[in-house]
C-alpha cells in the first residue's frame, strides 16, 4: 500500500487582501490629516497676524523723502500699525516723548538703543518748522523700519508688560 495515495492535493492559501487596511494605518491616516490640517490653519493664522506688518512696510516704500511732511508721514504709519497691533493701548492720545518711549518699549532691548535717540528727534520734527531740505529722512526711515521688522507682531511678554505698565 501507497502512503501517498491518502494525501489530498496541495491548496494555496486565500490571498491575503489589502483591503481594508489594518486599524494602525487608519490611526497613522488619521493623525497625518490632523496634523496637515493644524499646520495649515496656523499657517493661515499667521498670515493674517502679518499681513499688516507687510502692508506697513510697503507704505513705508512709497514715503518720499523730499517730501517736508515726510516725518508727520512716518509718524502716522507708526500710529496706524500701532494702533491695529496694540489695540489696548491708546495710541491715538500718545504724542511726544510718552509716544517716543511706547516705540522703544516694543522694541527687543538689542534695537532699542539704536532707535531711541531717532524717535525722540522725529517727535521734536513734528513740532519745528520744515526746512528747505529733510536731512533727518534716511535716520527716521530706518528706525522706523527697524521698529516695523522687529516690534511687529508683538511678543506675549511685551503686551503683558505693557499692560502691568498701565494698570
Amino acid at each position: 500500500m501507497n502512503p501517498l495515495q491518502d494525501l489530498k492535493d496541495i491548496r494555496t492559501p486565500a490571498i491575503i487582501e489589502s483591503w481594508p487596511p489594518a486599524y494602525g494605518w487608519w490611526l497613522l491616516l488619521a493623525l497625518v490629516l490632523l496634523v496637515i490640517s493644524m499646520l495649515t490653519i496656523w499657517i493661515i493664522k499667521a498670515r493674517k497676524v502679518r499681513r499688516a506688518k507687510r502692508q506697513a512696510l510697503q507704505a513705508l516704500q512709497q514715503i518720499d523723502g523730499s517730501n517736508l511732511s515726510s516725518a508727520s508721514q512716518l509718524n502716522q504709519l507708526l500710529k496706524r500699525v500701532a494702533m491695529t497691533y496694540f489695540p489696548q493701548q491708546n495710541i491715538q492720545e500718545m504724542h511726544g516723548q510718552k509716544w517716543s518711549e511706547f516705540l522703544v518699549k516694543t522694541l527687543p532691548d538689542k534695537k532699542a538703543k539704536d532707535v531711541s535717540e531717532s524717535f525722540e528727534l522725529m517727535q521734536q520734527s513734528l513740532y519745528q518748522a520744515h526746512t528747505s531740505e529733510n536731512v533727518d529722512f534716511p535716520r527716521d526711515y530706518k528706525s522706523v523700519e527697524t521698529w516695523i521688522k522687529h516690534a511687529l507682531p508683538p511678543r506675549k511678554n511685551t503686551i503683558h508688560q505693557l499692560e502691568q505698565n498701565n494698570a
